[in-house]
């Protein structure tokens, strides 16, 4: 247990003081909402304002975690590759698995202040939700399933790209990217008929879709059982496979 805090504890600081990620994990979603709000959604007929922006808000929720798991957590990762930290804790008796959740537990926490700031400023903004208990556990789940794949995403990228800046790009543009053609950006109804089904198979966009049905209304298309089991299917594969690759290539390969 203290090898899992130590580890939180480093990483959350790392991730707190590091401007960079300050800003794509909060600011830069803050400034999504803001334009979705003031631009994007104007031509909204105002009784669906509210619960509009409500989806904003929780879509801009989904960027934040995954710019963050994708990201910051590959930024953590990529650097003390480069520190040659992982030589050190090769020698200690430090086991990778306690290593992993700490960091990941890190990641948890600042998605957890990026989210509370993002409902905060959208609720001051006029978004609206339908609350009920079974919809907030719901979402609940389904957010847990995208830090999930985005923290798998990130421990693969952080394992595999070993130059500090060149993983914090390939994460940043993996996030911009898969957001821009799987409706996190955009409303689903925009989308073709390809990228639709993409959208209904990217953990993070799916997840995104399944909180704004249960607790902001329709977002365009109804999830099945089998899109329930296919977001956990391939949000748990993400994340088994990103901690066999950290294992891999960050304590074997040093």
């Amino acid at each position: 247990m203290n090898q899992i805090t130590a580890t939180f504890i480093k990483s959350f600081k790392d991730n707190i003081n590091d401007k960079l990620s300050l800003f794509w994990v909060i600011a830069w979603p803050l400034i999504w909402l803001f334009m979705g709000v003031f631009i994007f959604l104007r031509m909204v007929p105002e009784q669906y304002q509210a619960l509009a922006r409500g989806q904003n808000t929780i879509s801009m929720i989904a960027f934040s975690v995954m710019i963050a798991g994708m990201s910051s957590l590959t930024a953590n990762i990529a650097e003390d590759r480069q520190r040659g930290l992982f030589l050190k804790l090769k020698a200690m008796p430090v086991q990778p698995w306690k290593d992993s959740v700490g960091r990941i537990l890190a990641i948890l926490l600042f998605c957890f202040i990026s989210m509370s700031i993002l409902i905060t400023v959208g609720l001051i903004l006029g978004a609206r939700f339908e609350i009920s208990l079974l919809g907030i556990l719901k979402s609940l789940g389904f957010l847990s399933l995208s830090i999930l794949a985005s923290s798998g995403v990130g421990l693969i990228i952080g394992s595999l790209v070993r130059n500090l800046q060149g993983a914090i790009m390939t994460g940043v543009a993996v996030a911009v990217i898969t957001s821009a053609i799987s409706g996190v950006f955009f409303d689903y109804s925009m989308l073709p008929e390809a990228l639709r089904r993409f959208a209904q198979l990217w953990p993070i966009s799916a997840a995104n879709s399944l909180i704004q049905h249960s607790i902001a209304g329709f977002t365009g298309y109804t999830p099945t059982n089998l899109n329930i089991i296919l977001v956990v299917v391939i949000s748990l594969s993400f994340f088994a496979i990103g901690l066999i690759i950290y294992n891999r290539f960050c304590w074997r390969s040093e």
